[in-house]
């Protein structure tokens, strides 16, 4: 579930006012993300820079949501290639952590459980439940927040670790891994047990 933005909101004008297309907020956020393994690999206060571009996909996100729900009919190029768009700008999350010391096991086992809870969520709106009433620790909007934090501690630490700040900013970022790792666990199976229990007298 991404951001909802109201449309009466400041913001929410400000977006429809530039009449921006769903698509070209999609590739917004998607080059964004982009440039958050380089800011990992330059390192030190650099880090810092990670977090107005994870902000901006986060907006992205949001104005596609608002875009989406004010368009009559999105192209078909739009639906096949935003959710390849969110998984990438996550895959560009989780390989700068990665460049910062995170460990690759829990990069690759956290970006799989995403890629799975995004597709049973896909699946269960295609057989009919397209409103599961709950927000899960899966969101995407629960994500965006984790890696962030990750970040702000990791700059934080690079800047005033000291000669010790690679040690640091490897704890650091492994705990944010961690903590992503288990969220998205968890809001799987909170995910798993709500469609079972919708799907189960069928």
């Amino acid at each position: 579930m991404r951001t909802r933005l109201p449309a009466d909101s400041l913001l929410g004008r400000a977006i429809i006012s530039t009449r921006l297309r769903p698509g070209a907020a999609v590739g917004l956020g998607l080059v964004a993300s982009l440039f958050v393994p380089l800011t990992a690999l330059i390192g030190g206060s650099a880090i810092l820079i990670a977090l107005p571009l994870i902000g901006l996909t986060a907006l992205a996100d949001a104005a596609y949501t608002l875009l989406a729900a004010r368009t009559d009919g999105l192209s078909r190029r739009v639906i096949v290639f935003e959710p390849l768009a969110g998984r990438l700008t996550e895959a560009f999350w989780l390989l700068a952590l990665w460049f910062l010391g995170a460990p690759g096991w829990a990069v690759a086992v956290t970006g799989a459980l995403c890629w799975i809870y995004v597709q049973t969520r896909s699946r269960a709106r295609q057989v009919g439940l397209r409103d599961l009433g709950m927000v899960t620790l899966g969101e995407r909007s629960v994500r965006t927040v984790t890696v962030a934090l990750g970040f702000a501690v990791a700059g934080v630490v690079a800047i005033g670790g000291g000669e010790e700040y690679t040690t640091w900013v490897s704890g650091a970022v492994t705990v944010a891994v961690t903590a992503w790792l288990l969220m998205a666990a968890l809001g799987l199976l909170q995910l798993v047990i709500v469609v079972s229990a919708a799907l189960r007298n069928e």
